[in-house]
């Protein structure tokens, strides 16, 4: 199943006796594509709403009718769970204690989006002793913010063509299968456009752009999006096979 970024981030969590907010923002490599967590709007249920994040390792179903996300532990356990500063970037030491703390293998540690495997639920505690000295060595943090990147402008190779607007995401391995660009800004009458996270070439923070490698003519031929139509059975499929 698809879902569009900007309406995940709208569902409310559900754990395993009782609500506990909804979803503020999500975060994903910027080297894989991949959704790493989900950050939880803890204004209603923390004191002084402390930053927590949830791995789509715990998430056991996403409920599209009603609008909310399950997950695998209750309100404590995850209230409990390693706190974050909002302010700083996640580090590697941090999600070390997070996934210690949820008894989770280590998804840097393969070839796979998630260690050895394709999908998040397959990865389990290891406890082989070379995996545990691998996941010693540290490595670059890659991981960015939905809401900060969405409205980045998009750079072709001969000029600015619009902003990222959304993303696509396979909930089944939690990747991002397409990025969506509106051409509001740039072209009469607008379109949003699907664009490839293959497609990009570099991702500039300080200019909040994002370099694709394609011309605006290239750009221009690649299919158009009907927003909402992202979560119907085959849409985004159908897409993918006409990039």
């Amino acid at each position: 199943m698809f879902i569009s970024a900007n309406k995940l981030m709208h569902y409310s969590i559900h754990a395993t006796d009782d609500k506990v907010g909804g979803i503020r923002d999500i975060l994903f490599d910027d080297e894989t594509h991949v959704v790493r967590y989900l950050v939880a709007d803890t204004n209603t249920w923390l004191p002084l709403s402390r930053k927590v994040v949830i791995s789509p390792i715990s998430v056991t179903q996403l409920d599209c009718e009603d609008g909310h996300v399950n997950i695998n532990m209750t309100v404590d356990t995850l209230k409990n769970s390693p706190s974050i500063d909002e302010h700083k970037p996640v580090s590697r030491e941090y999600e070390e204690n997070l996934f210690k703390y949820f008894g989770y293998g280590y998804y840097w540690i393969g070839p796979g989006a998630w260690g050895e495997f394709a999908h998040p639920n397959e990865l389990v505690e290891l406890q082989r002793a070379e995996e545990d000295n691998n996941a010693r060595e540290k490595k670059e943090n890659h991981l960015r913010a939905c809401d900060e990147v969405s409205g980045y402008e998009v750079r072709t190779s001969n000029e600015n063509v619009g902003h990222i607007s959304d993303f696509v995401i396979d909930s089944n391995t939690w990747s991002i299968e397409l990025l969506i660009v509106d051409t509001n800004n740039w072209l009469p009458g607008g379109k949003h456009l699907a664009l490839l996270p293959t497609d990009i070439q570099d991702i500039d923070w300080a200019a909040h752009s994002v370099k694709v490698g394609m011309t605006d003519s290239a750009l221009l031929e690649r299919p158009e999006v009907d927003t909402d139509r992202l979560s119907e059975t085959g849409y985004v499929e159908k897409l993918l096979s006409e990039i």
